[in-house]
């Protein structure tokens, strides 16, 4: 949900490219050449969409990019939440979790006997659903439970996940919300056929096996929403603003009390209802023939009936005649969040304002927000984002306040950068510089094919006619400085809600563990219908492999050659990406670090810091200089033709940068105040905190930072010194564009003016890392919902001979829906919502590897949680099919994947951290054609069962069962300063 800065270019010879490319209106055709069907095309569009639309209403989108052999899949239903029931909230959400577990072919052993049993199971809820007596309740659940057991012995679980991972499918997934249910996957091109089979049975009707199992997956996630307090201000904004309707009324999760009175016969009647081929649509961007494309999707989904699908209708809101406020409190940071009401996109020409305005106001670089709070550093951070859905939209605004200042504050300060846009006190060259961005941004999105599949979603969910899409850029070009007035006087005035989040305690409902019989998981078992899949060969790929050397050119600039320098074609844009790297970071010198930060807030002689974003925004160049732990990156990236004015710009900055002292003190503030945020953030209080504590002990890296005093009494003249010396060190030039590379190198060397003999790096701190030589368990207190528990234990150094080996065990084992952990404690037991364990090999040579475990569960599940998972690291199922399934999609994988680009780049650079000077995935390609489930089996014995662990806990103390913790290990409760080196109240001193 929260918004990140986005790269901004523009210039005018690209313009007249652009203009060119979208110029003319966008006229709508039917192809009659190219293809043998006829295809709906627009004119100028960059997506190049290939519109097709089935007899039976299934609509099809289309598009071709043959940069790898690879197609993001996505299949959207034109459904949500909005649609749920009034009495059955969460119901789109739980089906779109059912429809993972197969139907009477997938999945099913045998579904003659597993019928009865579901039958049995479906009309015991709707007995308990009219039930009130608790006793009564228990009963019939615990009935439900024992016939969920026998019922899921006819049942391969998973089978679906084993199918699509067997393809060679990545990022598999689902999401529901207010409008849409979407289902994801990223395939092989090769494999399409097949999938596309999978996927024409796994829709054509919904089996609600393993039903309870999966109820407690859903209740676990109610409870992690209301561990975030983002999710609690979201939800209670929209309850403010949508009185009626069910953006408001209801939330995509449900009810607790929905959620534990689930029915059955709903859920089947709302699949019946709504998964109809006249509102779904099969979108597919990659490495594809449309032609053969649509002969298989009318093959697999031709013959899906047309349903009559009802029509939404809502009671419209009444106006809103002053501001509804609200005060949340949780335990993390506290922050402001405003919600406008707005028209929907069923009023394009108001969506269309809507989105142009937003990034008049953020747009990460030049917006008024950008300038006019942020960068003067008057509050921690803000930014807004517009949600755009069909019947109505809302705009948001997030603030988060400094050090001593008010949440109203913060709201005052964003919502007076709307009053300036209804004042019209913005510069003329902001609206025409922001649709330049917009044009410039579709373009870039064009190379992703996930971009290009979202945009059909939304497209398709929206109801919107494509070519009114690929001219939505001409119509932005036509909205005036008179229409942004007017539109933001018109609506934005009191129609908004507010949430005031405080930092406090959490109370809220939580669900409580029920007693569960594990299912039968049948790893070993298969169906009919996956042996069928299996047998068809659609083929195998033949991968490609990086030849750094070859892709790489290497030379050198500077007088003496005294700068090494690398060179990579950009064959696909004009755009370039030009990187000095320093192999030094904040553990050379904290103070280096703090500098960098303090230059995201200065001027130069010449221009304020203001007037630097305006500069690099209208040359359409992203400047930055970023420091991590051991590298500092210098980057300029955006158009090419900006190439050299954006390098002298630069070079300017690091020559001529001026101190300003009220900006540092700012930034010391704004520091203690992120270090007093980080005391309250749960996920940097186990996998910061807690996990370097337990790698490094006392001495750990997240403990070193420039303590507060020191802070407070540095003079910024020093960081300043600092900036300007950073080119006196060592470094090295990474440059991707289109420029030859002599050019390139010319451009650079004309402004790149460095001495001759430049200067080592400071000495590097080092971290010992901590043998784990027994159990112990470090526990912090916090309040939240669940409970989170993250195993660690210290294996060997790096071994590039463990890669292939750690990479299958980690596919067949913990990482993935398909995986042996899932299975066991997610799906047979429903002991956790979140779970997984893997190998993770160092990504340096001469650095530990470490087995890591995780459960996110509730806290009366965690002991028996903690046991299954411990259980399952001393003895590792072995199962042959999964196993097979598991290396057949490891292997294909590979096989599929391209790196391309300046991806190229950072990849050697990896591969060398490791002592590596050759793509490594030839190498693991290799081995792992000849590893069996043997060879996993050895892996398991030399490298996972019998680790003693660090178990890292973070929970609420008035629930937790301390006596199982310490039968874990050595029990020892640490405070935030012990992990940190620095606590809230320290922080407030």
């Amino acid at each position: 949900m929260i918004s990140k800065n986005r790269t901004k270019w523009w210039n005018f010879t690209i313009l007249l490219l652009i203009l060119c490319f979208y110029g003319c209106k966008s006229n709508s055709n039917e192809t009659d050449n190219e293809y043998k069907h006829n295809f709906k095309t627009v004119d100028n569009d960059p997506y190049g969409a290939l519109i097709y639309k089935l007899d039976n209403g299934l609509k099809v989108y289309l598009s071709v990019n043959k940069k790898e052999p690879r197609i993001q899949t996505y299949i959207a239903v034109n459904t949500g939440s909005k649609q749920d029931p009034s009495d059955a909230t969460g119901l789109a959400h739980y089906l779109e979790h059912m429809l993972f577990k197969g139907t009477s072919k997938i999945g099913a052993l045998d579904w003659k006997d597993e019928k009865p049993y579901l039958d049995k199971i479906e009309n015991l809820y709707e007995e308990r659903r009219s039930t009130t007596d608790k006793q009564e309740r228990a009963k019939i659940y615990e009935s439900i439970d024992s016939l969920s057991y026998i019922a899921s012995g006819f049942v391969a679980t998973n089978e679906y996940d084993k199918i699509i991972s067997e393809l060679g499918a990545s990022g598999t997934n689902a999401y529901t919300s207010l409008e849409r249910t979407v289902y994801i996957n990223e395939i092989p091109s090769n494999e399409l056929d097949k999938w596309l089979q999978v996927e024409s049975e796994r829709f054509k009707e919904v089996v609600l096996r393993l039903f309870h199992t999966e109820l407690e997956a859903v209740y676990e996630e109610f409870n992690r929403s209301l561990d975030n307090d983002n999710s609690q201000a979201y939800y209670t904004v929209m309850k403010s603003l949508f009185k009626n309707h069910p953006y408001g009324t209801q939330t995509t999760i449900g009810t607790a009390e929905d959620l534990k009175n689930p029915s059955m016969k709903k859920i089947y009647e709302y699949f019946d209802q709504y998964y109809a081929a006249n509102n779904m649509a099969i979108i597919l961007s990659g490495d594809l023939d449309p032609d053969a494309t649509v002969d298989l999707i009318e093959k697999y989904f031709g013959g899906y009936p047309v349903k009559e699908v009802p029509e939404f209708t809502f009671t419209p809101e009444q106006p809103m005649v002053k501001p509804v406020e609200t005060i949340l409190t949780g335990p993390s940071s506290s922050f402001v969040e405003i919600g406008y009401r707005l028209p929907g996109s069923d009023s394009a020409r108001a969506a269309l304002k809507l989105e142009l305005l937003s990034y008049m106001l953020y747009n990460g670089q030049a917006g008024l927000l950008d300038l006019n709070v942020n960068q003067k550093q008057k509050v921690l951070t803000s930014y807004v984002f517009p949600m755009i859905n069909k019947d109505y939209s809302v705009f948001f605004m997030y603030g988060k306040p400094r050090d001593g200042q008010s949440l109203k504050q913060v709201q005052e300060l964003m919502q007076e950068q709307i009053d300036k846009v209804k004042k019209g006190e913005f510069e003329d060259w902001l609206m025409e510089a922001c649709v330049k961005n917009i044009k410039l941004e579709i373009m870039q999105s064009t190379e992703s094919n996930s971009s290009r599949g979202n945009a059909f979603v939304d497209a398709f969910i929206k109801q919107q006619n494509w070519e009114d899409v690929v001219s939505h850029i001409n119509e932005l070009d036509k909205i005036t400085k008179n229409d942004i007035i007017e539109f933001a006087n018109k609506y934005f005035n009191e129609n908004y809600a507010v949430v005031y989040k405080e930092q406090g305690a959490n109370k809220k409902e939580k669900f409580q563990k029920p007693k569960i019989t594990p299912i039968q998981v049948n790893r070993d078992a298969q169906s009919a219908f996956f042996a069928h899949i299996d047998s068809i060969s659609a083929g195998r790929l033949q991968p490609e492999f990086l030849d750094y050397k070859k892709l790489i050119a290497e030379a050198s600039l500077g007088t003496n050659g005294e700068i090494p320098f690398s060179y990579i074609e950009n064959k696909s844009n004009g755009l370039f990406s030009l990187n000095y790297i320093l192999d030094m970071g904040a553990y050379n010198d904290p103070e280096l670090a703090l500098a960098v930060t303090y230059l995201s807030y200065l001027g130069t002689e010449k221009y304020s810091a203001a007037d630097l974003q305006r500069e690099f925004f209208k040359l359409g160049l992203s400047f930055g200089v970023n420091s991590s732990d051991e590298r500092v990156y210098v980057t300029l990236s955006g158009l090419e033709e900006s190439l050299e004015p954006g390098i002298k710009l630069f070079e300017e900055i690091l020559e001529t940068v001026v101190p300003d002292q009220q900006a540092y003190d700012n930034l010391v503030n704004d520091i203690l105040k992120a270090r007093y945020d980080q005391t309250l953030d749960k996920s940097q209080i186990l996998r910061v905190g807690l996990a370097q504590f337990a790698k490094y002990g006392e001495d750990s890296p997240v403990k070193y930072h420039i303590p507060e005093s020191k802070l407070k009494s540095l003079k910024p003249e020093l960081l300043i010194e600092k900036i300007k010396s950073l080119t006196s060190y060592k470094h090295r030039i990474f440059y991707y564009g289109q420029l030859p590379m002599n050019a390139a190198k010319k451009a650079i060397e004309q402004y790149h003016k460095v001495d001759t003999n430049l200067k080592s790096y400071p000495a590097k701190k080092m971290f010992d890392e901590m043998p784990t030589d027994k159990n112990m368990v470090y526990y912090v207190d916090y309040d939240m919902a669940q409970t989170e528990i993250l195993m660690l234990s210290r294996g060997q150094e790096f071994d590039v001979e463990l890669l292939a080996p750690s990479s299958l065990f980690n596919q067949y084992f913990g990482a993935g829906l398909s995986s042996v952990v899932f299975q066991e404690i997610r799906e047979s037991k429903a002991l956790a919502y979140s779970t997984y364990s893997y190998y993770a090999n160092a990504a340096e040579k001469g650095k530990h590897n470490y087995v890591i475990a995780y459960i996110g569960t509730q806290v009366d599940k965690l002991p028996e949680a903690t046991s299954a998972m411990l259980s399952l690291m001393n003895e590792m199922p072995q199962a042959q099919i999964q196993f097979d399934a598991a290396k057949t999609s490891a292997l294909k994988s590979i096989e599929s994947n391209r790196v391309v680009g300046p991806a190229i780049f950072w990849s050697y650079e990896a591969a060398k951290k490791r002592g590596i000077d050759y793509d490594i995935n030839e190498k693991i390609y290799t081995e792992l054609k000849n590893i069996d489930l043997n060879h996993i089996n050895q892996f398991f014995q030399n490298n996972i069962k019998g680790n003693k662990y660090d178990f890292l806990v973070i929970g609420p103390k008035d629930k937790m069962d301390f006596a199982s913790l310490q039968e874990l290990g050595t029990f020892k409760e640490l405070s935030i300063k012990d992990i940190f080196g620095y606590d809230s109240k320290s922080l407030k001193q």
